[in-house]
């Protein structure tokens, strides 16, 4: 492999990205800064795992850790879900256009500032119509929808168990009956 000095930050995830050495992190760039992931956790990956079919059975284009870019600079997250329809993914573009999606879905592993305040604030900037947290660690989900001025000016809240009633384009709900809560921490 032949290696060029990164012109931005955005330049150096892609680079990062060809080292096979880091085939099993996921690497984003947020608020500026490039995070590398390790592999998630079973739980995690099984709610992800349901997030996406339940979208797919309704006919949308559930993509994981698809990298999102808007002009909004300073990032470039891999959601653990990315929804949209097939005619905007039609051109196969990646990065992913922020403005194509319908809803981002972020499950919360450590980093909680990142899910609750980073990403969030990012995905109301560049004009993600909802955005949907779901916390293992609380057994919660919190779905944000309205963006205006850097933030979203409705919040829906529920437990585990409680269905995520989707508002339009949607109009069905995600299922979380079946999603766990993490152990405790040994």
């Amino acid at each position: 492999m032949t290696a060029t000095v990164p012109e931005t930050a955005h330049d150096l995830v892609r680079l990062l990205e060809q080292l096979p050495e880091l085939d099993a992190y996921r690497i984003e760039l947020i608020d500026g800064k490039i995070v590398m992931l390790p592999s998630a956790a079973p739980f995690h990956n099984f709610i992800q795992t349901a997030i996406t079919s339940q979208f797919f059975q309704q006919g949308w284009w559930s993509m994981v850790e698809q990298a999102l870019v808007s002009p909004e600079r300073a990032f470039e997250p891999k959601p653990d879900v990315v929804v949209t329809s097939h005619d905007e993914a039609a051109d196969n573009a990646n990065p992913f256009p922020a403005h194509r999606v319908a809803i981002t879905v972020e499950i919360v592993s450590t980093d909680r500032d990142s899910d609750y305040a980073k990403k969030r604030a990012w995905y109301a900037l560049s004009g993600i119509p909802l955005y949907l947290i779901v916390d293992p660690n609380e057994g919660i989900w919190e779905l944000h929808s309205d963006p205006r001025d850097g933030g979203y000016r409705v919040v829906a809240h529920g437990r585990f168990g409680e269905d995520v009633e989707l508002p339009e384009p949607f109009s069905f709900a995600v299922g979380t009956e079946t999603f766990k809560v993490y152990p405790p921490r040994r």
